[in-house]
């Protein structure tokens, strides 16, 4: 058990960190973008017509995967002054509710999301130089961000239903997994 939970616990953490990286370079992408498309404007009078629109495509992009990162993280709003004074075994119960609730929203969100990505994918990018489906920007993003974040969550939830932290382990992905791990 200890071996398979270090195991996931350390793939759910390169995760993480792919996903910080891929967060960054759209970031840096995006300000890029908007540095190119004032330099071009004022000094060559000649502007990027894509620009706005890849902008706005990377910030959601950047915002499903940083709900991925903050959700590793434990950096989600949570209520820690009623949790955090309860005794272990109803501590668990309380995460573990809450990680079964976030378990079923994601399904619903996931079950939904393929009929809505039919639709989205009808229509296609207007101002990007090639065509690409819309749902490339708006489902394909929240896909993703909904299937790493159940793995997190499942991780979470089966920890929380187990009761295997100690009262001073962190629960989140922030750092490695280390040996005192229970």
């Amino acid at each position: 058990m200890k071996s398979a939970r270090r195991f996931v616990r350390l793939v759910l953490f390169w995760i993480g960190r792919v996903e910080m990286v891929i967060a960054a370079v759209v970031l840096i992408g995006i300000v890029g973008m908007i540095v190119a498309q004032v330099l071009l404007n004022a000094g060559l009078g000649n502007p990027i017509t894509w620009e706005q629109e890849a902008g706005a495509y990377g910030l959601v992009w950047l915002t499903f995967i940083g709900a991925s990162i903050g959700l590793k993280q434990m950096r989600h709003v949570t209520i820690v002054s009623f949790v955090g004074k309860l005794a272990p075994r109803p501590r668990y119960v309380v995460r573990a509710a809450v990680f079964a609730c976030m378990l079923w929203a994601l399904y619903i969100l996931l079950r939904e999301l393929l009929p809505i990505m039919m639709i989205e994918s009808r229509s296609t990018t207007i101002a990007l130089p090639i065509d690409l489906p819309r749902s490339y920007f708006f489902s394909v993003p929240l896909m993703v961000s909904c299937i790493l974040m159940t793995l997190t969550t499942l991780l979470f939830f089966l920890e929380a239903v187990l009761g295997v932290f100690k009262p001073d382990e962190q629960m989140d992905l922030i750092s490695p997994v280390t040996e005192r791990m229970g």
